[in-house]
């Protein structure tokens, strides 16, 4: 059980590790139920899971093309922490999406408005981590002249 008193997942059965693609590193769906609290209705189904971090990586990996991080070599560690925190966030908001849909009833407007307050949470998290990764400042601002 975990704190909120709902069971855990076996994170053993449900481990799937996607491959490192390039000079990009592995992922796991242990780490992201772990790491980032996935629900427990989720949490158990590691196609769902494994979809929605393919998903987030090819959108990283697409907004990361014309940017070159390294000549070849595999990402530092603390680049490689940037690529995951944006992967994971944005699995993880897509997955807050998925559940706002599934969840959204007239009784549950409260609840609903604070999965989407997350959803956004969750995009910034990835956004700022892709900046963080590319060297950029992560609240970077637009200001005319």
């Amino acid at each position: 059980m975990n704190l909120s008193g709902m069971p855990q997942a076996d994170l053993q059965s449900v481990n799937v590790i996607i491959e490192a693609v390039g000079y990009y590193p592995a992922l796991s769906t242990a780490h992201f139920i772990e790491h980032y609290a996935i629900a427990q209705e989720y949490a158990s189904k590691s196609d769902v899971l494994l979809e929605k971090l393919l998903y987030a990586q090819a959108e990283i990996n697409q907004e990361l093309a014309k940017t070159q991080l390294t000549n070849g070599q595999t990402l530092s560690a603390a680049q490689a922490l940037f690529y995951k925190r944006a992967v994971y966030s944005k699995a993880k908001a897509s997955l807050l999406v998925s559940k706002l849909g599934s969840t959204h009833r007239d009784s549950a407007t409260a609840q609903s408005q604070a999965a989407i307050d997350n959803h956004e949470h969750w995009l910034r998290e990835s956004i700022n981590a892709m900046r963080q990764l590319q060297g950029l400042s992560p609240n970077l601002t637009v200001e005319l002249l």
